[in-house]
Parts: C-alpha cells; structure tokens; sequence
C-alpha cells in the first residue's frame, strides 16, 4: 500500500505546505487549538448557511405551496360544478318560432330557409357578442343545434353577417 503523498499529488502546492506547515508548528498548543476549534465552527457555520438553511427554506416553501392548493383543491370540489345551472324550460313550437322568438330578445333578425330537418339561417348586420349569446340561448333552451356556422365581417365595426345551418 502506497503512502498519502501530498507532494506527489501536487507538486507546485509543496512550498505553500511547507509554509504552512512551518506556520502552525510555530504556535503554541492553545493557540493550535484556539485556531482548530475556530476553523472547525467555520467550516460548520459555512455548511450550515449554505447548505441545511437553503435546503429548509425550500422545503417550507413548497409544504407553504401543498398547503394552499390542497386548499384550493378542496373550495375547488366544494364549490360544486361551474357549468350547473337551473334547468330551463325547453322552448316549444316550430323551429322557426324558436329562432325567430330568442333572436329578438338579442336584437337580431334572422331569415329562416328550409325545412325542419335542416334549417339555413341568415343574419345580416348582427352585433357579434348579441349573436353569440343568440346562439348559446337556442341551443341551451331548445333542442335545436347549430351544425355548420359561417361568420363574415359585417359593414360597421363590431357587426357580422352568419349562415347558419340549424338542425332540429
């Protein structure tokens, strides 16, 4: 077995050891130890801050982290469903009279072509958000269904023009 050669292992570090090597046999016993004992509280103050604290903090920082979702987690189910609404009243009627009744409470006037089996609805000059929510107010309270839309830009800013083909 061959023997720790620091010398060997490091050859332009030996005159640095030399000196302090000779710089440590100059002290005395207590002061060796004075000086071992406050190297050693450094070395663990230094392991310390920037080893265990960091690592701490982290940790508290995600438990910190599951605590809160795991609290919005449970408003979360609690709250119960976003999409539930109270159930309204189907409309009743012919199709035309459905589309023609919910478009005015939008302001809209729609052209119904066709017939029962597959409607074509045209809207000229509509507010876009009023013919959106038209829309999600046939389909909501009728068993009518939009299956094919087609928006074009309308004359004014914020109009729009739709063909739309509506199945029963």
């Amino acid at each position: 077995m061959r023997k720790f050669d620091l010398a060997a292992m490091f050859p332009t570090a030996e005159p640095a050891w030399q000196k302090t090597a000779a710089w440590w046999n100059a002290r005395s016993g207590r002061a060796q130890w004075l000086i071992g004992i406050t190297l050693g509280l450094l070395i663990v103050w230094l392991l310390v801050s920037a080893i265990v604290l960091p690592i701490q903090r982290t940790r508290a920082a995600a438990l910190a982290d599951i605590r809160t979702y795991e609290s919005l987690s449970a408003r979360i189910r609690n709250a119960g469903g976003l999409g539930d609404r109270p159930a309204q009243p189907e409309a009743g009627g012919s199709p035309t009279a459905i589309l023609s009744a919910t478009a005015a409470q939008y302001g809209i006037v729609p052209v119904v072509n066709g017939e029962a089996a597959g409607l074509r609805v045209t809207v000229a000059d509509a507010p876009y958000d009023g013919l959106i929510r038209w829309i999600a107010a046939v389909e909501q309270s009728s068993r009518l269904r939009i299956m094919k839309m087609r928006l074009t830009r309308g004359t004014a800013g914020g109009l729009v023009s739709a063909d739309l083909t509506v199945t029963a």
